[in-house]
């Protein structure tokens, strides 16, 4: 399929969709015409509604993905240089950001902060423990300092997969909420998962240099670890997934309850949101190997970034799937049921399940959309597209051509709650 430059919305109307998809919807059609669609209604956008802002020779890896105000966008880039940028016709706004420690480099970006600051895109760097702007290279470097007694360097934790650096934080307000642990490799895998799972969430004030406790999340939701059978490269992998909704909550995925969990500024909890049933209640040995192979490997390697050959990643993964231990329901347990939880500045939420066919403890094409009122619909984007930011109205990400070729690109959303 084709992919359209900006201004075509088009769903897949075709009897093939309906039949894969019972009950699927057409938002937007051809002619640009609304039907009527019924709440809840799972949809599927095709490759056609991909918009293509624009791409860059030096783009790898993308990690994350920014959208200003002014409706610039900049990546964060796998390697050198980090900070890739494009204005809102798709101009480019340049390349930059170096690799090391010395001044005006990078020694490990971690992830923008959702929703900016000030207008401009800042990234957070774990080594240098600061929030740093990257959306104007021309200017001078500027950084916000997190060091502080309640916030100390090496207190700010991923909580989302030990395999990635990448940092959730936001903005709310005039502050960055940030999460914050004291567990440490030192204390054995096992005690560091379950600290980074019990990590507190803090709100910074950038202008102040304050620092409070919003959220301590291993007293706000329950332990779901429940009894834990040792299988080859498995251990509970949940993830603990949150997201600023709107200008005064964060919202908390809650495994236990199976509900998205709300917190305004002051910490007060706001009425939950029930989700649907969860995607799977039963993990085969061959599954649950699959979804923790990355794990297994980094273990045999003794390097996360090294990768085996692919007939020794085939024979350890027959390795792991015969050393696999478990009934069926209690494999599940131990895997994330979503692991991706984004919000738009309306408060609309986006939950991404665990793709248990695709390997990994990655997420597929399928997003979970959930209003306000807590109607939940499915959301199927187009293969190859990966999502990162979403608004009211477009869905911000990179789509990677037949080629493996990444762009920034975009997908409207003419979608009723």
């Amino acid at each position: 399929m084709g992919i359209r430059q900006a201004g075509s919305v088009e769903l897949l109307t075709s009897l093939s969709v309906a039949a894969v998809l019972s009950g699927a919807a057409c938002l937007a059609c051809g002619d640009g015409a609304s039907v009527g669609v019924e709440p809840g209604a799972p949809v599927e956008f095709a490759a056609s509604t991909i918009e293509v802002l624009g791409s860059s020779d030096v783009l790898a890896v993308v990690r994350d993905l920014g959208v200003l105000s002014d409706g610039s966008v900049w990546v964060l880039n796998s390697s050198a240089p980090y900070f890739v940028g494009f204005g809102p016709d798709g101009e480019s706004l340049g390349a930059h950001g170096r690799a090391g420690r010395g001044p005006d480099e990078f020694a490990m970006p971690s992830a923008f902060v959702a929703g900016g600051w000030e207008g401009e895109a800042w990234v957070l760097d774990l080594v240098r423990h600061a929030m740093i702007r990257i959306s104007r290279p021309d200017a001078d470097w500027t950084e916000i300092p997190l060091r502080s007694e309640a916030l100390p360097p090496g207190s700010v934790r991923t909580g989302m997969s030990m395999l990635t650096t990448s940092v959730r934080t936001a903005r709310l307000g005039r502050e960055i909420i940030v999460p914050r642990s004291s567990g440490s490799m030192a204390d054995g895998v096992l005690r560091f998962r379950l600290s980074l799972l019990r990590a507190d969430l803090v709100a910074f004030d950038p202008e102040a240099g304050a620092v409070r406790d919003l959220v301590a999340l291993g007293d706000a939701l329950d332990d779901p670890s429940g009894d834990f059978i040792r299988s080859d490269g498995g251990f509970p992998l949940w993830y603990r997934l949150w997201a600023s909704c709107g200008d005064n909550l964060v919202r908390v995925y809650d495994r236990a309850r199976n509900q998205l969990r709300g917190f305004d500024g002051s910490g007060a909890e706001a009425p939950p949101i029930d989700l649907p049933p969860v995607p799977f209640t039963e993990v085969n040995p061959r599954q649950f190997a699959a979804a923790v192979f990355a794990l297994r490997q980094a273990e045999v390697t003794g390097d996360v970034a090294t990768r085996l050959a692919a007939e020794d990643s085939l024979r350890l993964l027959d390795q792991m799937a015969r050393r696999v231990r478990g009934e069926p329901h209690e494999l599940a347990s131990y895997l994330p049921r979503y692991v991706d939880f984004r919000c738009s500045e309306d408060a609309t939420m986006w939950l991404q399940p665990l793709d248990l066919d695709a390997g990994g403890l990655s997420g597929g094409r399928l997003w979970l959309r959930i209003a306000t009122d807590g109607t939940a619909r499915e959301v199927r984007l187009p293969d190859r597209f990966d999502a990162y930011r979403f608004s009211d109205s477009r869905v911000w990400g990179v789509y990677r051509d037949e080629f493996d070729r990444p762009s920034v690109a975009s997908i409207s959303l003419p979608m009723s709650p």
